[in-house]
């Protein structure tokens, strides 16, 4: 059986190296020999988001930047920023590299 080549994407976040890897290549890879239920893997992606959820909402707060200063600056809605640091939403890569952009430039500028 030939293995197919996972496709992913790497992205910096606070310091450190993430892999974004398709939804279902995540169940695949994370599910055992003995084959774990589809919902255990689901649970793992959703403790991933409410992570992502914290360190955002941690380095916004850090910045001293409120929801509304930096949806401005990232070019997003602050009811779209607000599911995100509530976990209620995944945001795309692009949204994350705006919001983690948008962050970066004003610890510099400020």
């Amino acid at each position: 059986m030939k293995k197919r080549k996972t496709a992913y994407q790497r992205v910096f976040l606070d310091g450190n190296w993430y892999v974004v890897i398709r939804e279902d290549e995540f169940c695949t890879l994370t599910q055992s020999q003995k084959s774990k239920g589809k919902t255990e893997a689901l649970d793992a992606l959703n403790i991933s988001d409410q992570r992502l959820a914290d360190r955002l909402l941690q380095r916004r707060q850090d910045a001293g930047l409120t929801q509304k200063d930096l949806a401005k600056l990232a070019g997003i809605r602050v009811e779209t920023l607000n599911r995100i640091e509530k976990g209620r939403t995944t945001p795309d890569f692009k949204t994350i590299r705006k919001l983690i952009k948008a962050i970066n430039e004003y610890n510099e500028t400020g």
